[in-house]
């Protein structure tokens, strides 16, 4: 028979752990839809008009920390759509900075290599544009980063599952002699 201290104890066990574990699945599936909403504005892109653009400013951004260090291109253009001149910095939707510093710099040689850029801009908001399009490394890293995320949080959910399931069959099976 168990105790109230127990019994309270089971209670706060079956409590916690689908709060706890809810966190890390609504982790994984904001990173999942960024992912994605990053995939189809990408792929919309290439259907936008385009303009050519004149590059304002551009570096190779280095962030450093405990856990490495990160690249990422910052650039800056301007471009004109009906007489109406805009800046943007997007360079692609879901581009974020990431370890491989070549990548990055290959794409700054090419950035400084230009006397001119291609801008696609929405055509319901000119002001939203960007220089690049496609399903570019970054949106893979998220997407694969996020269903990996995902696996593991439902790998780990189902392992506790089991876990806190009686062994029913073990005991039903288990034929042994009473004692008298």
């Amino acid at each position: 028979m168990l105790t109230s201290i127990q019994t309270l104890t089971y209670t706060m066990s079956k409590l916690f752990f689908p709060l706890f574990i809810s966190i890390f699945f609504a982790v994984g599936f904001g990173m999942l839809g960024y992912g994605i909403n990053s995939a189809k504005k990408s792929v919309e892109v290439s259907n936008w008009p385009s303009v050519t653009g004149t590059i304002t400013n551009m570096s190779l951004r280095e962030s450093s920390d405990s856990d490495g260090t990160t690249y990422g291109v910052e650039v800056e253009y301007r471009y004109s759509v009906m007489g109406r001149t805009y800046t943007g910095s997007r360079l692609a939707f879901g581009y974020i900075s990431s370890s491989g510093r070549q990548a990055h710099q290959d794409i700054l040689n090419k950035l400084e290599s230009a006397s001119s850029v291609k801008v696609r801009y929405s055509p319901q908001n000119p002001a939203t544009s960007t220089l690049s399009f496609g399903i570019h490394r970054s949106i893979k890293f998220v997407l694969a980063f996020a269903i990996t995320w995902l696996a593991f949080v439902f790998g780990f959910t189902l392992i506790w599952w089991i876990a806190s399931q009686p062994d029913d069959v073990l005991l039903k099976n288990l034929e042994v002699t009473l004692k008298r």
